[in-house]
């Protein structure tokens, strides 16, 4: 995994409202941003964000703001995200339905991006990570309901162990080598799903795990053109029927590797991921398919256009195949 990072050095930019007008627009994807008068601290604006493929982390210090994520946001974004955050210093105010409840230091919160949300604060550093909703698993549903929701880690294992873990990958992410970021990121994905499983689910959410790591394989070895039921069954242990029915909402294990597939060849003929136009062949066996032709029939009844028609102008539509990435990421891709 090559390091992807978009770390804006606003230190450079002496005139204090044109630093903020910047960090606004970076931030323009999250949230609409106003700036408090004066702007306490608008020298002390930095942000750092990562995309580590299957979720985005943020490291991030602003003076006083206030910010809304509004309707015309989620409407025309359509993403289905959810944002978790840690305190690292100052205070969080969020304006919630039943008042003003506030988040400190060391303290989680979770915001739902396909919901409103509004805060403000004095100033403040926080880490957030942003995933997919579907990387929550069997309690996706669930995690509308915990928006704006403030965890305190003190006192709650599993919290202070995401804290801890989300602290420590702060120290490591610029440094970690290809496969740190992966194990990383994977420990991340676990923890939140640790943190977040009812207790009524038992403390070992065992479908739950499985279908993270089934759903980390095949994309790591969406390539092979062997890749499907009886591969997983003998790699996880696993007989037909517990596959099956880890994957009945995406309709079924067949289905779920043909849309990983395509949307795989749609994110290299757009040139999402930064590569130059590759040909119609290479793109179909380094996506698993057999050849050319048979990919290109697949890849038609999917998207409505032929492989090699494929291009730059395509790059929305990979975008919202690739799902875990925010616009402001995928505009600098």
């Amino acid at each position: 995994m090559a390091l992807k990072l978009i770390e804006p050095r606003f230190s450079e930019v002496d005139d204090d409202q044109m630093r903020f007008e910047k960090w606004q627009q970076l931030t323009s994807s999250l949230f609409v941003a106003s700036k408090k008068s004066p702007m306490v601290g608008s020298r002390d604006l930095s942000f750092r964000c990562y995309n580590l493929d299957r979720l985005l982390f943020f490291d991030h210090s602003a003076g006083a703001y206030g910010a809304e994520r509004t309707p015309s946001q989620i409407v025309t974004q359509g993403v289905d995200h959810i944002l978790l955050g840690l305190q690292t210093v100052g205070t969080t105010l969020l304006m919630r339905s039943d008042g003003v409840a506030m988040a400190g230091v060391g303290d989680l919160v979770v915001l739902d991006l396909s919901q409103r949300f509004q805060f403000a604060t004095e100033g403040m550093s926080a880490i957030h990570i942003c995933l997919p909703r579907r990387r929550f698993e069997n309690h996706a549903r669930k995690m509308g309901a915990r928006h704006m929701q403030i965890l305190r880690s003190e006192g709650e294992p599993l919290l202070k162990l995401m804290a801890d873990h989300l602290l420590n990958m702060r120290t490591c992410l610029h440094h970690a080598v290809a496969e740190q970021l992966h194990l990383l990121t994977s420990a991340a994905i676990a923890i939140c799903n640790a943190a977040f499983t009812p207790p009524e689910d038992s403390s070992y959410n065992e479908p739950a795990v499985a279908a993270i790591e089934v759903r980390q394989f095949i994309e790591e070895n969406i390539q092979h053109q062997d890749l499907g039921i009886e591969l997983l069954c003998a790699r996880f242990g696993l007989s037909r029927t517990p596959l099956y029915k880890l994957f009945e909402v995406d309709g079924g294990i067949v289905s779920y590797i043909r849309s990983r597939r395509l949307a795989r060849a749609m994110l290299m003929l757009s040139g999402v991921e930064g590569r130059s136009h590759q040909r119609v062949s290479s793109v179909a066996y380094a996506c698993g398919y057999q050849s050319a032709k048979m990919f290109s029939r697949a890849f038609h009844r999917r998207y409505g256009v032929n492989p090699r028609e494929v291009n730059r102008t395509y790059q929305t539509v990979a975008i919202q195949e690739k799902g875990a990435l925010l616009a402001s990421w995928i505009q600098n891709l």
